[in-house]
Formats: C-alpha cells, sequence, structure tokens
C-alpha cells in the first residue's frame, strides 16, 4: 500500500465495516499503511492448518472463504472436509492469534477469487483496546469464557448499545441502606405495637420475633386497621394473635432485583431480613414495597398487586398488556433478561391466580357442585421453567388430590371443566396456544395425583413406548397457586422412578443431540454444517431446546428438584473439572442471549419469536449468535462423550 491514494480507499473500505468503524481516521491510515493487499484465485489457500500465523490480520474486500478441518474418520478411510465457517466481505481471518495460539487452528481456502486486506496484527489490537465499542465487537468473535485479555466483553459499557440509563440498571444496585426494623416479642401488646408503627412511614410492618430473636410473623399497618380497629381483636391480645407467619427470608445487601423478584412470586408486601439470610439468624431490616420504590418505580409490584384485584377477564387483560410494556421497555440487552424472565413468569402467574378465582366464583354462582379436594396449578414447559417473556404457550395444568372412588368421575367433570374455562379466559386475557400447547382444559393436563403419578412412570420405564419426547415439557413444572404439596410430593415420585430406570435419562440426552445448532451467517442467510443454506434461523429449535434438553436431563440424574430454571439448573451442576465449569459459564452467557433474541423478536413481532431473520441482524449481533452456536455444540459433544451419545449431523 505504497500510494496514498490507496491508503485513503483501503481506508474507506475499512471504516464502512466493524470494529474499524470505531477508530479515529488516523489510526485508520496508520493501520493500512503498514499493511499489504493480497490477491488468490479460486481454490486456492490462504493458510493451512498447523501453519505458523503470519504477523498479520486479514480483512476479506472481495470474496468468499471457507475455514475447514479435515477427517480420516470416513468408513472408506478417505479424508472427509467439514465447513467449519464462511467468511464474506468485511469478515476477518486469524483472529485466534489473539488467544496465543501461534498456529492457524482450520484451513482456510478460497471459493472464489479473493482481495485480502492484510493489516499489521499487533497495531490492530493495540488500537482496538482504546475503543470500548470495538472492543465490544471483537469479543463477539470468540466464545464468552476465553475472550483474550484486555478486550471489554461487557456489553453494558459499549455505548453504541447503551445511549441512555437501562431500564433494569437500577435492579443490579445492592440495598445498602435499610430502615430500622420494629422488633417485638410474642406476648406484646397489639396496643403496643400500634404505638410503635405510628411513627413509622406508611405501609410499614412490625416483626414479631421469638425468645431467641428470630423471625415468627409480621403485623402490618393494614393488619391493624382490618382487625383492630373492626374491634375483631382487643388492644390488649397479644402479637401472635395478629400476626401474619413469615414466608420467607433473605439477607441483607442483595441486588434490589433479587428482592422485587421474590416479592413478585410470593406475592409479599413486605421481607424479612436476617443476618445471614436464614430463618433463625436475627433480624436486620423489614423491607417494604415503598423501600423499593425508592430506589426506583417497582411498576411491576403495583402491576401485581391491581392484577390481585381485578374485578373481570377485561381488566386483567389491560394490566397483562401494562406489564409486557415493562418487560420491553427494560429489554436493552441480554443481561437485563436476569431480572425480566423471573418479573415476566410473576406476572402471567399473577394473571393465572386472577383468572382461576373468578372462573371458580363463576362456577359457584351457576350451582356447579365443587370437590373438597386439594388442587395445585402449575405451570410447565417455558414458564414452568420462568423463560416465557412472550404471550405464546403459557402450558399451565391442574392436579388434585384423589377422590374416592364413587367420586372420581364427579371430580374430574369439574376440574375438566374448570381448566377449559380458565384456558379460554387466559385467551381472552391475550395468551396464545399454539397446536403444540399445553392446557388445563386438555385431559392431558388435568390429572389426578395418582394419574400423574402414572404418568410420569410410564413416561421413565418406558420412553421409547410413550414417546416421552413429546412430554419433556411436563418434568419443568411450578406451582403457581394451591397446594403445594401434591408438586412435591409429584417430584419426589419422579426423582424415585427416574433412581430406578438408569437407561432414561440418557435416553434424554441422546434424544436432546437431534437438534444441532447450524455452522455460521453468511450474507444475511444461515448455513448448516453440510453447507445447506436458509433465510430464517429457528432460534428455539437450534440454540435453546439443546440447552434445556441438557440442562433438564443433567439435573433429573443429579436429583435436584430446584431451581427450575435452565441457567440455574446449569449453575446448580457446579462440576469439579474447569473444563466443564468453563463450558457451563459459557453456556449461560449464550442461552441468555439467544433468549434475548427470540424475546425481542416475539415483542416486536407478536409472535413466540422463534424464528429470526439474520438479515435484520447487525454484524455484531450475527457474530454473538454464532458464537453461541460453538458453545452448545461444545456442550452437546461433552455431554455426549459421558453419555456415549454424539450429536446428530
Amino acid at each position: 500500500m505504497k500510494t496514498a491514494s490507496i491508503a485513503y480507499r483501503v481506508a474507506d473500505f475499512l471504516r464502512r465495516h466493524p470494529p474499524f468503524q470505531y477508530l479515529e481516521e488516523s489510526e485508520l491510515l496508520e493501520l493500512v499503511s503498514g499493511g499489504r493487499v493480497l490477491f488468490h484465485e479460486d481454490g486456492e489457500l490462504v493458510f493451512e492448518h498447523g501453519q505458523k500465523r503470519r504477523p498479520y490480520l486479514y480483512v476479506i474486500q472481495k470474496g468468499v472463504v471457507r475455514l475447514v478441518d479435515y477427517s480420516d474418520e470416513a468408513d472408506d478411510g478417505e479424508v472427509v472436509e467439514i465447513l467449519r465457517d464462511v467468511r464474506g466481505e468485511g469478515d476477518l481471518l486469524g483472529v485466534g492469534r489473539y488467544l496465543g495460539i501461534a498456529e492457524h487452528t482450520h484451513t482456510a481456502r478460497t471459493e472464489t477469487e479473493v482481495i485480502l486486506y492484510a493489516l499489521p496484527a499487533d497495531l490492530f489490537w493495540e488500537q482496538i483496546k482504546r475503543h470500548s465499542r470495538a472492543s465490544h465487537f471483537m469479543a463477539a468473535y470468540f466464545r464468552v469464557a476465553i475472550t483474550p485479555p484486555g478486550l471489554d466483553g461487557d456489553p453494558s459499557r459499549a455505548d453504541d448499545l447503551r445511549l441512555g440509563r437501562r431500564p433494569v440498571d437500577w435492579m443490579a444496585k445492592r440495598v445498602e441502606h435499610l430502615p430500622d426494623a420494629v422488633i417485638c416479642g410474642l406476648e406484646t401488646p397489639v396496643r403496643e405495637v400500634a404505638a410503635r408503627l405510628a411513627d413509622q412511614p406508611p405501609g410499614a410492618a412490625a416483626v414479631v420475633v421469638d425468645d431467641q430473636g428470630a423471625p415468627r410473623g409480621l403485623i402490618s399497618t393494614r393488619q391493624l386497621s382490618d382487625r383492630v380497629a373492626s374491634a375483631e381483636l382487643p388492644l390488649t391480645a397479644p402479637a401472635a394473635r395478629l400476626m401474619a407467619p413469615v414466608t420467607d427470608v433473605l439477607r441483607p445487601g442483595l441486588p434490589a432485583g433479587v428482592y422485587l423478584t421474590r416479592m413478585l412470586e410470593l406475592q409479599l408486601e413486605h421481607l424479612v431480613l436476617t443476618e445471614d439470610g436464614c430463618h433463625r439468624g436475627p433480624v436486620r431490616a423489614v423491607l417494604a414495597r415503598r423501600d423499593l420504590a425508592r430506589i426506583e418505580a417497582a411498576a411491576p409490584l403495583a402491576i401485581v398487586e391491581d392484577m390481585a384485584r381485578a374485578g373481570g377477564i377485561y381488566e386483567l387483560s389491560g394490566l397483562l398488556a401494562q406489564g409486557q410494556a415493562f418487560i420491553a421497555a427494560g429489554l436493552t440487552d441480554a443481561e437485563a433478561l436476569r431480572w425480566l424472565a423471573p418479573m415476566a413468569t410473576a406476572l402471567y402467574a399473577a394473571v393465572l391466580r386472577r383468572v382461576v378465582v373468578l372462573v371458580e366464583g363463576a362456577l359457584r354462582a351457576e350451582g356447579h357442585a365443587i370437590p373438597d379436594l386439594k388442587h395445585c396449578w402449575v405451570f410447565f414447559g417455558a414458564a414452568g421453567r420462568g423463560e416465557l417473556t412472550t404471550l405464546y404457550d403459557l402450558d399451565h395444568g391442574l392436579i388434585y388430590d384423589e377422590p374416592e372412588p364413587d367420586q372420581r368421575r364427579a371430580a374430574r367433570g369439574y376440574f375438566l371443566e374448570l381448566g377449559r374455562r380458565v384456558s379460554a379466559a387466559l385467551a381472552a386475557c391475550g395468551f396464545v396456544s399454539t397446536a403444540k400447547g399445553i392446557v388445563s382444559g386438555h385431559p392431558s393436563a388435568c390429572r389426578s395425583i395418582n394419574e400423574w403419578e402414572i404418568g410420569f412412570s410410564h413416561w421413565i420405564r418406558q420412553p421409547l413406548e410413550s414417546c416421552v419426547y413429546r412430554a419433556t415439557s411436563f418434568f419443568d413444572l411450578r406451582p403457581v397457586h394451591g397446594d403445594c404439596t401434591l408438586v412435591a410430593r409429584l417430584h419426589q415420585h419422579i426423582h424415585r422412578e427416574e433412581d430406578q430406570s438408569p437407561g432414561f435419562v440418557p435416553l434424554l440426552v441422546a434424544d436432546s443431540m437431534a437438534n444441532l445448532p447450524p455452522l455460521t451467517f453468511f450474507r444475511g442467510l444461515v448455513i448448516d454444517d453440510d453447507g445447506r443454506y436458509t433465510e430464517t434461523l429457528d432460534v428455539q429449535r437450534a440454540t435453546l431446546q439443546p440447552v434445556v434438553d441438557l440442562a433438564r436431563a443433567l439435573v433429573l440424574e443429579a436429583g435436584i428438584d430446584q431451581p427450575a430454571g435452565t441457567l440455574e439448573r446449569l449453575g446448580a451442576l457446579a462440576p469439579d473439572d474447569r473444563e466443564a465449569a468453563v463450558l457451563v459459564n459459557e453456556t449461560i452467557a449464550a442461552f441468555r442471549n439467544a433468549l434475548y433474541y427470540r424475546t425481542r423478536a416475539g415483542l416486536s413481532s407478536h409472535s413466540d419469536g422463534s424464528q429470526i431473520e439474520p438479515s435484520k441482524l447487525t454484524r455484531l449481533e450475527q457474530n454473538l449468535l454464532k458464537s453461541g452456536f460453538r458453545t452448545v455444540l461444545g456442550l452437546m459433544e461433552y455431554v455426549g462423550k459421558r453419555y456415549g451419545a454424539a450429536p446428530r449431523r
């Protein structure tokens, strides 16, 4: 690149492509001045596997380059070419050097006539690390857990993605300044409790402790007004008679989002914080909803509270739309799903709970005989895992206690009618159920506890005959409303059956190998490992589903009931060897990123979001998804070796 005119033409080309577009013009000209222009005919090698790297990074100015490996594992002993990636205009070659790898790990062969710009690799690297946007783009070329040192791979600090403060940023803030707790004993008179709360802000609560200082109950100003002001309880009554039991406790100093999502999940107005987060620990504070509102307006709490009082389906549908709008506004990047996914689950659970109450009231008013049986509403599938972020396929069902033999038909008839009406009401609220959806109005999702146990036994003992691959969503069950002991009993039954069927988990693993992630993107198209092109990416089938299936199989083998989410399941595995630990961390990042793009597509197109057009993604977004493809395939290969299964090609 000896003449100034050529240097400016090359610089003009580079600034049209990331990461060069983030560099200063003077930096581009300095970079170009130390480079070379290379030309290759069709079918020539740019570099070979194992060849020592030259001091250049390559940028494709024109043409197509295939990255391939070679294998001699064919049955006839012939060498087989394995396609690894396809690169085109503006793409980079030779970035593996920044991981400290001195030789090329693939062979690069031209598929057309190709013009390359060979740029000084060391100078390029120094320039990239000066600019956060360029650094973030380059990080997407690598798997998340092996990003080269010095690169900023955090999208929250890349100012092209962060033009303003994200709506969910406040959820990551730790709640450090807590109000002093109002504490009283079990025998403290209600009159004294009321006097102490009188000096507190509206919505405050007193925590009732036992002789060891452990929290036993809560007394809110609302309880005082409801039961004392109405003369139901005298002012001389002990606090123990007025208090509500403590549902859950957490420790102080956690991110605000942790407290918010727990309040949403358990429908709490107050959270007791103890020194160590244990029920027997000393009380530090009582966190109220208004305390979170001081950090930032906690809209989902208000929406869920309004849902619990909604007078009808029309009102519920409006509140659900508000909740979806909040989620859409907060969906700025993949990290936001850490908070938004559990919020969506809590919103959908609040809708289901209110719908059940309204429908049960209607059935009662119509004179239906209501069985006196414990029952529990549950979520299955993505909702059961806490990963449903659109209104498509809210899989739900009903478990009811075993009736007496002569009452079975009547009980089944009532609960099926209840399930049908609840399913119809959820559809009226805005939820969409496709042909693959699970709904409580169908007999397969509305069963007595004995029938559920028989069903799971059949799936586990005879997985092939029962076509268990069609029923795996039932294994992701989350209690939502009613008697949760039925779900606990079912979990215990599943693990007993799984312990007695050692071939079940390996079969689940083998089934999970059916959905291979694609190979790469090229010119807005999806390319699989056979080189076939499609216009859309099914992100659910190709990226999310294999991880969901593998994580489910692994926690079933480990006997883990909770947590139910895929990311929590992966985190709970805590593998001992470093290779597996790195792979788990990579998979968590890749899964959350894929779920982000599915959610974004679903909310913007009013669909389930599974179909994504790569042509509508930026180069950065394509690279982020591509790195996820490699990670998912790595997980499949790693788990497959453990169980003697291999990804199906």
